[in-house]
């Protein structure tokens, strides 16, 4: 689907702030509630917009701790039906877990790992307990390597 600049200038806003009404977007981009409400709809049903969302702010929810955990997975289980598998294991035991880990995205990536988590911890006890007590114990996971996050410059969506 081909986005023109209106369609764009929606999305950036929606970006902002998904709850913004159709009337305040009519007013900031000049364009009528009604050509604000088709553009939104026809871009759902195109899959352009996948959801309305909100994006939290974990520290204020207690998660002192933002990690990227990169895997390589076992060459004897390389395939990518192989990396895809694993990675939902890992995803569905940590979610059915008590732990204080939460694992906010997951990738299958180029390069010299195969698997990306991002991943979000209360306290270092519950990453460590994660990264040296969980993923060590993995037969399928070859190694990994972590790196933590001191400060996010930016986080969002720019078109």
């Amino acid at each position: 689907m081909e986005l023109d600049s209106l369609d764009l200038r929606i999305i950036e806003e929606l970006s902002k702030n998904a709850r913004v009404k159709l009337s305040e977007l009519s007013r900031k981009l000049a364009v009528p509630r009604t050509t604000i409400s088709s553009r939104i709809e026809k871009m759902v049903k195109m899959g352009v917009i996948k959801s309305f969302t909100t994006m939290l702010d974990y520290s204020t929810l207690g998660y002192k701790f933002l990690a990227f955990v990169m895997i390589k997975v076992r060459r004897g289980t390389g395939k990518l039906t192989d990396q895809v598998s694993i990675t939902k294991k890992i995803v569905e035991d940590i979610n059915r877990s008590n732990s204080k880990l939460r694992i906010i995205e997951s990738h299958i990536v180029t390069g010299e790992y195969d698997v990306l988590l991002k991943v979000i911890a209360k306290d270092w006890s519950e990453l460590t307990k994660f990264l040296i007590e969980y993923l060590t114990k993995l037969s399928e996971i070859e190694h990994t390597n972590t790196m933590l996050v001191l400060t996010t410059v930016h986080e969002g969506m720019v078109l």
